[in-house]
């Protein structure tokens, strides 16, 4: 007789197969990471979703990318006062930028109101921030955690990702002095 896995040993196939809404439902049910859980370099996974129209849309977002292929995030195991984290980039010579910088908070959600951890692009100078992009994270088990990435400072519709461990280390980002606000440079 067939059985559903327990969560506790889920992977990304089993959040991969599930559609939108229930990807919204499994997120709202879940929590947010302790404090300082989220450390090191996560692999990330794009949520291709299940139709025609969502697999056009992340073959749009990998074209678009000419050759740069996002490989996850790392993160500094802290929260708050200036944390940051950076995404990972394959580039077409095939090393890896990390670079495309986000503050690291704890917060309210906007999508349900539960506490989250909140990576908002807008505290650095790149073009996730410029459009108000902020990732949310909630942890599956202690390998997976599913992610929202919305834009507008999380007001508009989530997309979603998904990111697997065990992490690398952190590394930090390629140039510390890279993506500043203006008003930022000083601290």
């Amino acid at each position: 007789m067939h059985q559903a896995d327990p969560i506790q040993y889920w992977q990304v196939p089993h959040l991969a197969a599930l559609d939108y809404d229930a990807l919204l439902d499994l997120f709202k049910s879940l929590d947010s990471p302790a404090p300082g859980e989220v450390s090191g370099e996560y692999a990330g996974i794009d949520y291709l979703g299940q139709t025609e129209e969502t697999f056009e849309a992340a073959l749009g977002r990998v074209k678009a990318g000419n050759g740069v292929f996002w490989l996850g995030k790392g993160f500094p195991g802290e929260e708050g006062d200036g944390a940051s984290g950076y995404n990972r980039l394959r580039q077409p010579d095939g090393t890896v930028a990390r670079c495309d910088r986000f503050g690291v908070h704890r917060g309210t959600s906007p999508i349900d109101g539960k506490e989250t951890l909140m990576l908002k692009y807008s505290d650095y100078d790149n073009g996730a921030g410029s459009i108000g992009f902020l990732d949310e994270i909630r942890k599956v088990n202690d390998r997976l955690f599913l992610c929202t990435g919305t834009p507008e400072e999380g007001t508009a519709k989530p997309g979603f990702f998904f990111l697997a461990g065990p992490p690398a280390p952190f590394r930090g980002v390629d140039d510390p002095q890279s993506e500043l606000l203006h008003a930022g440079a000083e601290a």
